[in-house]
């Protein structure tokens, strides 16, 4: 298997500067198996080196991460403290650094270019991957943006152009190198280097949360010894879209449960005693840790969990020694669990009533809440799936034990801070349909249907798990400003921010929502270009444009909004098409919103 650049010419693959090379490679090539072969063969080398600890680095970093995902440290560090620390670095003034970040939409991709241009003959370093580490465990251990800014100008100094642009990508990355390579991509490498069963690597992933570790196990054949790890997220479940009842009750088995689809943030629980005392993290969708931003629902989950152990409620099934020495093993905590659900923000007289979107919002950024902004947008954690039970997976089970399992819970424990999702059992389209009526009345953005046998696919669409959204209707409105996209659409402008008159005689614009979905790749580069041509201003990765191109949208629901100009904002828009053949003095009116809106 090919090593390539550094790596391949016997220089020590521990050397970050041969991980970056490897990098380059990925980045150059399209095809998959290219891909996998440059991380496998450099993988490989490390192992033959007998070089376990290297080999976890290498792995964890060129899935994006600086940290195991169970690992709750991070580097705080911005786009702003990096800035700094390269301007003190390099002696390159920050307006220069800011101005080619923007043109290339990385600022890891513009640390590379202007040192290779600022020093062209600087050579690469003596940094090793083992050294690296220990940086980023020190930035994360230093308080302080001054004091972190200082660490890392002193680490950028000593650092060749590649081993820089990859450095800045790490530590701003939240997961992803933008170098066209995925962790599903490094788990297929490691089971082909080491001649393992790529489900077993996937699922020692799955179980540790940290593919360095996986990497090592994999390399020495112990990738059965891996044991569920509490306190890391696992990839969430996702539905797939129809568009009637005809089509859901075809396609599941009856009866199938139908559950209301909230409109509030999806969240994975992990609730477990340690030590005696109640331990809850929250994460999002993306896998970050929220935990901070929902202390009730925190207290809440905790008091389930401090019931369960009181009551023996859940049946306790005996710990393997490898769990019970290991503190994050779910069976190491006897009332170890991993929920699925959704953070809502709801009415404190009715706490069954989900409140819109816009009361979480007021949540949303904050570092610090006071006590009266608790208690007027109070937060719930609604559950509907469970994904470990009492130290072990149980996401193979069908969805039937699994909420069987969740309704033994003692959810009056939590107050009106935790509770059961309600469902109901069905069999036909037009019981679907009223399903689907009593969501929208009830405020929420539709219906989730699904098989009473099936598993738990973490970050899979599942085929037996079925959503129907139907859209609310379409608007026709003008994009008034844009943003660089994220990941492949980094350098182009896919997030549109667009805006309805006012009125018929009053052609004022008001902002109304922001678009990023419906386009293809050609239609979306085609549109960046013809929006930077009508740049008005630009704010870091957001810029205002010359209100000219009009788009037809859709969207579920249309509520109230204190963010945008028209006080209502459309939720979960989608681009239907570009509206070339309508002139701006043509687009909808405010007045079609608010008759659209709801509550």
């Amino acid at each position: 298997m090919e090593v390539p650049n550094d790596a391949s010419t016997g220089a020590d693959p521990a050397r970050f500067a041969a991980w970056c090379a490897v990098a380059d490679a990925v980045r150059a090539t399209t095809k998959r198996l290219a891909k996998g072969a440059h991380v496998g063969g450099y993988l490989a080398a490390l192992a033959a080196r007998g070089d376990d600890a290297s080999l976890a680095l290498a792995a964890r970093f060129l899935s994006g991460l600086v940290f195991p995902r169970h690992d709750m440290r991070t580097t705080s560090v911005g786009g702003a403290t990096v800035a700094e620390a390269l301007a003190r670095a390099t002696g390159i003034d920050r307006d220069t650094w800011r101005a080619r970040a923007l043109a290339l939409g990385d600022l890891g991709d513009a640390a590379r270019a202007l040192l290779e241009e600022r020093e062209p003959a600087r050579p690469a370093s003596d940094t090793t991957l083992a050294r690296l580490g220990a940086a980023f465990d020190a930035v994360a251990a230093t308080r302080g943006t001054h004091a972190k800014r200082d660490r890392l100008a002193a680490l950028f100094a000593t650092l060749g152009a590649a081993e820089l642009q990859y450095a800045v990508k790490l530590l701003l990355g939240s997961g992803e190198l933008r170098i066209g390579l995925k962790e599903a991509q490094v788990e297929e490498a490691l089971a082909k280097a080491f001649g393992r069963g790529l489900d077993a690597v996937r699922h020692a992933n799955l179980l540790r949360g940290d593919v360095g570790e996986v990497a090592v196990l994999a390399r020495h054949g112990r990738l059965h010894e891996a044991r569920l790890a509490l306190f890391h997220p696992l990839g969430f479940m996702l539905a797939q879209p129809l568009e009637t009842a005809e089509e859901i009750a075809a396609t599941l088995p009856a009866p199938f449960a139908v559950e209301d689809k909230y409109d509030g943030i999806r969240a994975q629980a992990h609730v477990a005693l340690v030590d005696g005392a109640p331990r809850v993290a929250l994460y999002s969708r993306t896998l970050d840790a929220i935990t901070h931003g929902y202390p009730e629902v925190e207290r809440g989950l905790g008091a389930v969990a401090v019931a369960m152990a009181a009551s023996d409620a859940v049946s306790r099934s005996a710990a393997s020694d490898a769990a019970a020495s290991d503190p994050t093993a779910l069976g190491a905590a006897a009332s170890g669990l991993i929920l699925d659900g959704e953070l809502l923000a709801f009415d404190p007289a009715d706490p069954g009533r989900a409140l819109p979107f816009t009361a979480m919002q007021r949540r949303l950024g904050r570092k610090t809440l006071d006590a009266a902004l608790l208690a007027e947008v109070p937060v719930q954690f609604v559950a509907y799936d469970a994904l470990a039970w009492d130290g072990a997976l149980v996401i193979d089970d069908p969805y039937e034990a699994r909420r069987a399992r969740l309704a033994a819970l003692p959810w009056d424990a939590a107050g009106a801070h935790a509770r059961l999702a309600p469902n109901v059992l069905v069999s036909t389209a037009e019981a679907v349909e009223a399903a689907f009526a009593a969501a929208r009345a009830a405020g929420n953005e539709g219906i989730i249907a699904k098989a009473l046998a099936s598993p738990y696919t973490p970050g899979r669409r599942g085929k037996l798990w079925i959503k129907l959204k139907k859209a609310l209707a379409t608007l026709d409105v003008v994009i008034v400003g844009a943003e660089w996209g994220h990941g492949r659409r980094a350098k182009v402008l896919s997030d549109y921010t667009f805006a309805v008159r006012r009125s018929a005689d009053d052609d004022t614009l008001l902002t109304v929502g922001k678009a990023y979905n419906g386009l293809t790749d050609a239609e979306i580069a085609a549109l960046s270009e013809r929006l930077q041509a009508t740049t008005v201003q630009k704010f870091g990765r957001y810029q205002t444009v010359r209100p000219e191109v009009v788009l037809e949208v859709t969207f579920d629901v249309v509520q109230k909004s204190a963010r945008h100009k028209a006080g209502y904002a459309l939720r979960f828009p989608r681009i239907v098409r570009v509206r070339d053949d309508k002139p701006v003095a043509e687009i909808d009116t405010l007045d079609a919103v608010r008759a659209l809106a709801r509550g």
